[in-house]
């Protein structure tokens, strides 16, 4: 079943716009974690993953492994009203360099409610140049690109969609 993800504009007198999104994802809790696959170039000399999460849950911290080596912590956020926020992390290039095929782990480790996951932004940078190495699409109207990334969850907590306001 394919789903699209849809954009609107909400427009204002005066006011500036306000992009929403609607997606679907899914949360772990205590001692959860989710895992899934990603392509990149083995030439590339950078790394950054990216994840879309609902800002709404505030504290959501975990660690992130490559293949089973500790590369970065997802930091807590304040809570915000309710939105989507776009939080990255640069992967060490030790642990990445002159690979084709990445497995990211999320590890829970604390939040005020749990770690939500909507989507996963891979972007490389080849020859000087940043791209979109991946896309990991999360939720449960995205099956797809969940085995496409092998994507595994332990402890969910929630799946479901989302109609947000985007936060800058």
């Amino acid at each position: 079943m394919a789903a699209a993800i849809a954009y609107s504009t909400l427009i204002g007198t005066g006011a500036p716009h306000h992009h929403t999104l609607i997606d679907d994802g899914r949360a772990f809790g205590g001692g959860g974690s989710s895992r899934f696959t990603v392509t990149v170039d083995p030439a590339h000399t950078e790394i950054r993953l990216t994840r879309r999460l609902d800002a709404a849950v505030a504290r959501q911290t975990a660690t992130v492994t490559v293949d089973g080596s500790l590369a970065a912590v997802w930091q807590p956020l304040h809570g915000e009203s309710q939105g989507w926020k776009e939080q990255s992390v640069v992967l060490p290039a030790a642990l990445t360099a002159g690979r084709s095929r990445l497995t990211i782990t999320n590890t829970f480790v604390s939040s005020a409610l749990d770690f939500n996951e909507f989507a996963y932004f891979v972007d490389q940078k080849v020859g000087g140049a940043w791209s979109r190495a991946d896309t990991v699409d999360i939720g449960p109207n995205h099956p797809d690109s969940e085995a496409a990334h092998r994507y595994r969850i332990a402890n969910q907590t929630w799946y479901g969609t989302r109609h947000l306001r985007h936060l800058k």
